[in-house]
């Protein structure tokens, strides 16, 4: 039924029942002609009160298209109203056959307007049982109100008459039937994903926007999980792109039959898939999640003997829409944010999306501190709409931070300064050109020396906030090197504060081991193989051998 296509975007669904709709009120006006002419009939003319009755009947005709109108706006969302309707109708003809002459009437086909109309916006089942009502009402009034001591006449001429009601139902219908198999089936090549029979890319963008709106207007919760199978490419590589294909197939009935029936999967891209959790707040989602990353693990398959840890694992990212989240594009970002945490720091893993920043401020007793630095996350915001790479490596540099915080047992007040000097140490590059910023070749001495203010004038902006005193020289030094070369002060040794220290060899590694354009990307142990070699010239050594015991024990 034409309600019931979900592809159909909502101004399409509407200018179709706002069609039915009005032909079903044509029907109504139409059905109020027999009534007047009676009133004509039986005062002998248009004298007054023929006038009057005639007022009555279209003051009592608006009244009741008033009626439906209300029901009209209300019926998508509840059954009740859509049986309300049939029932105005066939009462309103009921009595519009009956005074133009009952079993004698002229005007039976009246109900052909709204079985036609019925057939073909709730399909054949809603025509055939509209046909089956008119059928017993004038066989009904034939029968009791006509004179059957000899053949009924009236019930002779109207069986050819019920006959078309269900020709018409059935014809209709099935017709109907075949539109919308045939809409679906194009509907389908355009939404579903053609190898694993999830849905597509295109897909999920709709669709999610779609249910993000809702909920917000509902004040439910949407979570989405966002899934990619890990070393699925060294797959690929061992057995051919046609095994992979294979197994991608299989893989998408597993997460298919670990998700709920209301729940969406689609494949977002390659081996990257998406889950739409309706109605599922963040622990939910986490359970599911984790359930999903069980089944992949746990997945028998051909091959597995060649993978690592002979399994294939999922990492995944999971967020849920909040009050203050405005916009569908945030969900999916957050989700990817995750996904990439749990992917880059330890495979197989479920990530929760967190913001860095609320995250290092929930714990943050100085409540005048926290609206003083509510605008540096503005600042931050305005750095990831010019260079992703910078915000990226930021979420990242602090998450390291807070791994080796841990594992070197820093004071509590010693761990906020490191994660907020985590999370501000790149914000100079505001004064940064756009231009240097996302440059894919090397950078020129005249670049080169405008990116090195970054520093210095990340510092000047955190020294404006009172209470940021001790995190100013971490933002400051953090590109300072242990012998003395770095800048932009040349400090070395002990020089340099214990903290800026810790910041200098996680801004260096996560540089490392992430895509630039004027640098080869590096493994993770080829990271700590070029650490090991920098040790006492770039970066202090305990810190250093402490920084790799922190990763290597993740």
């Amino acid at each position: 039924m034409w309600n019931e296509l979900p592809s159909l975007n909502s101004r399409k669904r509407e200018q179709i029942r706002m069609m039915f709709f009005t032909v079903k009120i044509l029907a109504l006006f139409f059905s109020a002609i027999p009534i007047l002419e009676y009133f004509n009939i039986q005062n002998h003319g248009y004298d007054l009160l023929s006038i009057y009755y005639i007022g009555i009947t279209f003051s009592a005709f608006s009244l009741i298209m008033v009626f439906l109108l209300f029901i009209y706006n209300r019926k998508e969302h509840n059954q009740l109203y859509y049986i309300v309707e049939v029932v105005t109708f066939i009462i309103v003809f009921v009595v519009s056959i009956y005074v133009s002459g009952a079993n004698k009437s002229e005007n039976k086909y009246i109900f052909l307007f709204i079985i036609i109309s019925y057939t073909i916006e709730y399909g054949m089942k809603t025509g055939l049982f509209v046909s089956g009502i008119a059928t017993v009402v004038i066989a009904g009034m034939d029968l009791f109100l006509g004179n059957n001591s000899n053949v009924n006449i009236q019930f002779q001429n109207d069986l050819a008459l019920f006959a078309m009601f269900f020709l018409v139902a059935w014809t209709i219908g099935h017709y109907a039937r075949l539109e919308q198999k045939h809409i679906k089936e194009l509907v389908d090549y355009a939404n579903i994903d053609g190898l694993t029979g999830a849905y597509n890319h295109r897909y999920f963008y709709e669709i999610i926007e779609r249910l993000f709106d809702q909920h917000k207007k509902k004040g439910t919760h949407l979570s989405l999980v966002m899934m990619d199978l890990d070393y699925f490419k060294k797959y690929n590589d061992i057995y051919g792109h046609a095994q992979g294909d294979a197994f991608l197939k299989e893989i998408t009935g597993v997460i298919q039959s670990s998700i709920r029936e209301r729940d969406i999967l689609c494949r977002y891209g390659g081996d990257e898939f998406c889950v739409i959790l309706p109605d599922t707040d963040k622990e939910q989602a986490c359970e599911i999640a984790d359930e999903l990353r069980e089944a992949v693990c746990s997945y028998e398959y051909r091959g597995k003997e060649n993978m690592n840890n002979r399994a294939m694992t999922a990492s995944i990212g999971v967020s849920t829409s909040g009050p203050q989240m405005e916009r569908h594009m945030s969900l999916i970002e957050n989700a990817d944010m995750a996904l990439y945490r749990a992917k880059f720091l330890r495979r197989n893993k479920v990530e929760v999306y967190s913001s860095i920043f609320d995250h290092i401020i929930e714990r943050e007793p100085n409540e005048n501190l926290l609206d003083e630095i509510k605008p540096l996350k503005t600042l931050m915001t305005v750095i990831n709409s010019r260079d992703t790479y910078t915000f990226n490596h930021v979420e990242r540099v602090f998450h390291y931070c807070r791994i080796v915080a841990d594992h070197l047992k820093l004071s509590s007040e010693e761990k906020r300064s490191l994660l907020f000097g985590a999370y501000l140490h790149d914000l100079g590059k505001i004064n940064t050109s756009k231009e240097t910023l996302i440059t894919n070749a090397r950078l020129s001495n005249d670049q080169w020396e405008e990116l090195k203010k970054h520093p210095q004038d990340s510092a000047d902006i955190v020294s404006q906030i009172k209470g940021f005193e001790d995190i100013v020289p971490v933002v400051l030094q953090h590109h300072e090197k242990y012998d003395g070369s770095g800048y932009p002060l040349g400090l070395k040794g002990n020089e340099i504060n214990y903290l800026a220290r810790i910041l200098t060899i996680v801004d260096s590694f996560d540089a490392m081991t992430n895509q630039r354009p004027y640098q080869k990307t590096k493994s993770f142990q080829e990271a700590f193989d070029e650490i090991e070699r920098c040790k006492g010239t770039h970066f202090d050594p305990v810190i250093a051998d402490g920084f790799m015991e922190a990763l290597k024990e993740m």
